[in-house]
């Protein structure tokens, strides 16, 4: 057995959250044409539903801040009339809000105002709005009206491909059917779902993920398409193949998407698909004692990690669930935040951000829910209430305006949800102030989240030979972590840049609260070394700058030191200008002083003084030595 002795703890301290408490949503298609579904997003007659909003949970009425957007009666400036219908909010990378609605015309929202009217079209004639839709961290949109008739999808850059066009990427006469489930990126790359006949009819043959780079006719390019191999099947044709449920990381660098495949039996065709492989399969164990069933929601973010929802072929008490990266994370059936998520339950909405957070909607029977979770990998603990149907909001800060009466997210079209990493969530809700409903965007602050790991000493640069170099992290929560889901990223961030150099995934260990552990280089030269690694000199490049990423569950960067000067984002907290391991002295590191002190400002947080490897760091900025003796931690066998 190994013992291990600190003979310095650092002190904790406990962050309490207190939950805040949200709510509903139904749709009803029924009776639609398979034209109208698949313009409304719908794939198969199956998803269509017609069930009555559910009632207020058994709860008491909570009273939820949240900022109104817009709703129906109001005339935002350039409107030609009052605003009858909205439709669901998206965000762009810095958390501004995008939609379409209707206001005596159709128009996009972004940001804080109305910034296209389907008459700005003209000649072309533009009508309708589907609920999907995309904006960009620069003003850039994507939306799908009709033009002059015919299923398109329109851009900030005009008309980007329109039905019964000639198909991009696809010989002729393949012709162009319908295009739904717009999305853009950050970057104001445009991703959507299109329709294709292969013949030249007017009849949906296959289905094509298609992507303009720049938003424009010219760089319209597939994506995936009916055909297309994937886990040893073809992704089958007709108007199926390719689902409307997918997601596009922000970076563009990972893909999750819902496939039906060609497989010859409806009880193993849908599978879940992410950057090329499948994830998860109708008939596989799930690893809880049933198999995947009818897969649902899909996010996914810029490390990777993802999220999908769906129904297993289990009980059906139990069956409904949300998985992260391929684990049943919450079931029909468990209790989260006291509200029990009983039978019939729905999933009507899910996002995963680059926090490795995430916001669902949930249907169940009595009530409608919206959860925030700081971690998505540990969905069911971490998960807390934003609001319910039957919660009053306070819209001004002088106490309860309206009640909520629905949740207008759609289990069957979505996505309803598009959380960015601002600490704000964007809902469409009906909304009642007495006098009966109203749709309504409202924006709601989510929970904070919990302290974290963090980067708590950088010994980057010695004098002479780099070989006593190390990096600290330390615990000042008031709870163990275990690291496992942790990993360092070294950052080169010449000009401004932020290229990793080298990752390092650590092992599993229980850090205690107030702990530390010491990654190094030479653990010979190194006091308390806890991860001996490769190579034994000039492991951590000397800056100008450069920086260290503490990256955690879910792909979420949860900390990160840029030191002499700013390194590229995200790896930047604040300004590192200054912030320098003097060369010229022994023993000197960068480091925060108090332990753990995080105000996301780097060189503020942190400053150059006398290095402590493994203990609580020194106030000392000179004559500095080597960590003597008697404080060292040892290891008794």
């Amino acid at each position: 057995m190994v013992a291990r002795i600190e003979t310095v703890i650092g002190a904790a301290a406990a962050l309490l959250i207190a939950p805040l408490a949200f709510a509903a949503q139904g749709a009803e298609l029924a009776g639609s044409t398979i034209a109208e579904l698949e313009a409304a997003g719908l794939e198969r007659p199956t998803d269509v539903v017609s069930a009555p909003a559910p009632a207020p949970p058994a709860k008491g009425r909570a009273l939820v801040a949240a900022t109104l957007v817009v709703q129906e009666g109001d005339t935002p400036g350039g409107a030609p009339g009052a605003v009858t219908s909205l439709n669901s909010p998206f965000t762009d990378g810095t958390g501004a809000v995008g939609f379409t609605g209707s206001a005596g015309e159709n128009f996009v929202w972004y940001d804080s105002g109305i910034v296209w009217l389907s008459s700005n079209g003209l000649p072309s004639v533009l009508t309708g709005a589907e609920s999907t839709m995309g904006v960009s961290s620069s003003g850039g949109f994507i939306y799908s009206p009709s033009v002059d008739g015919n299923d398109s999808v329109w851009t900030h850059n005009g008309l980007l491909l329109t039905e019964g066009s000639a198909a991009p990427g696809f010989p002729p006469p393949t012709t162009n059917i319908f295009n739904s489930r717009p999305h853009m990126l950050p970057g104001g790359a445009s991703y959507w779902v299109a329709g294709v006949s292969y013949s030249g009819g007017t009849s949906t043959e296959g289905r094509v993920l298609y992507a303009a780079s720049d938003s424009t006719p010219a760089t319209i390019a597939p994506v995936l398409a009916s055909g297309d191999m994937v886990g040893g099947f073809p992704i089958a044709s007709g108007s199926s193949g390719i689902d409307f449920d997918y997601q596009i990381s922000d970076d563009g660098a990972h893909h999750i998407h819902t496939l039906i495949l060609a497989t010859g039996s409806t009880t193993n065709d849908e599978v879940v698909y992410l950057d090329g492989a499948v994830v998860a399969r109708e008939s596989l164990p799930t690893g809880g004692g049933d198999n995947w069933d009818a897969f649902d929601h899909v996010s996914v973010n810029n490390a990777g990690a993802y999220v999908f929802s769906g129904d297993t072929d289990g009980s059906t008490a139990t069956d409904e669930y949300i998985a992260a990266n391929g684990t049943i994370a919450i079931r029909e059936g468990d209790v989260i935040d006291g509200i029990p998520l009983t039978s019939s339950a729905t999933v009507n909405a899910l996002s995963l951000n680059n926090l490795g957070q995430a916001a669902f909607i949930w249907s169940y029977s009595g009530g409608e829910t919206l959860f925030f979770a700081c971690d998505a990998l540990q969905l069911a603990s971490t998960a807390v209430a934003v609001l319910s149907v039957g919660d009053d909001l306070d819209l001004d800060g002088g106490g309860g305006d309206a009640a909520v009466t629905d949740f207008n997210a759609s289990g069957t079209i979505g996505p309803g949800l598009w959380l960015a990493e601002d600490g704000r969530v964007f809902v469409e809700l009906d909304i009642d102030y007495g006098a009966g409903d109203l749709e309504a965007i409202v924006g709601l602050d989510l929970p904070a989240c919990g302290a974290d790991l963090v980067i708590n000493e950088i010994d980057y640069d010695q004098v002479g030979t780099d070989g006593e170099e190390f990096i600290e992290i330390h615990n000042p929560t008031g709870g163990t972590i275990d690291i496992d889901d942790y990993s360092l990223e070294l950052v080169n961030g010449t000009g401004g840049g932020a290229a990793i150099y080298q990752t390092v995934d650590l092992p599993s260990f229980a850090l205690a609260a107030g702990g530390y552990y010491v990654v190094c280089g030479n653990a010979a030269l190194v006091p308390n070394c806890d991860l001996d690694i490769d190579p034994d000199t000039d492991l951590i490049q000397n800056g100008a700058p450069d920086a260290v990423g503490l990256r955690g569950a879910l792909g979420s960067l949860v900390d990160a030191v840029s030191y002499e000067g700013d390194s590229g984002a995200p790896y930047t907290e604040g300004s590192g200008a200054g912030l320098e391991d003097d060369p010229a002295i022994d023993y000197y590191s960068i480091s925060r002083y108090p332990d753990g002190v995080d105000t996301d400002r780097n060189n503020l947080d942190l400053s150059g003084r006398c290095n402590s490897p493994g203990l609580p760091n020194f106030d000392t900025t000179s004559n500095c030595t080597m960590v003597p003796v008697e404080l060292m931690r040892f290891t008794v066998e």
